[in-house]
């Protein structure tokens, strides 16, 4: 008997860290008070069913003094390319949310060995903005034979 199985985004995805880049910095904190833009993507290496993204505050507290910042989770059906990608969630980041505590979103999507998610912010706010914290995303098993997944090549 087997049971289903669920687990963090590392137990379903690795870090893409193209050989060129110094430092993996997709595992680093954002820094959404920063000027806006990407953090990196995670390969999915198990198929799966991500069920919930998110944002923990962990280095400074969000502040500004208009629109909250973003975090925006995308799929992309092909590593480092915007072709085809599909916006998944973005997490509006409350202001004054405290160190320790996080916004979630409740999502369904599937992904399959080769996929990516790709992880990016605005600032959306004017005056002075700060904010640091992790993204992260919870999933499910999705089990698949690596015969049906056309993205994996089978050996016998």
């Amino acid at each position: 008997m087997s049971y289903p199985q669920s687990g963090g985004l590392l137990s379903y995805f690795m870090p893409n860290v193209p050989l060129a880049t110094t430092t993996a910095g997709v595992v680093r904190e954002i820094d959404i008070g920063a000027a806006s833009g990407d953090h990196g993507e995670y390969i999915c290496t198990r198929p799966c069913t991500m069920l919930q993204t998110g944002f923990v505050v962990v280095g400074e507290i969000p502040v500004g003094t208009a629109t909250a910042p973003t975090v925006i989770f995308k799929k992309r059906p092909t590593p480092l390319s915007a072709t085809g990608e599909t916006l998944i969630s973005t997490l509006q980041i409350t202001t004054s949310l405290p160190i320790g505590e996080a916004i979630v979103e409740s999502i369904s999507v599937d992904f399959a060995v080769g996929d990516s998610v790709e992880i990016s912010w605005t600032i959306g706010v004017t005056g002075t903005v700060a904010g640091k914290g992790f993204a992260f995303a919870n999933c499910s098993d999705k089990p698949e034979e690596p015969a049906n997944n056309s993205e994996v090549t089978a050996t016998i």
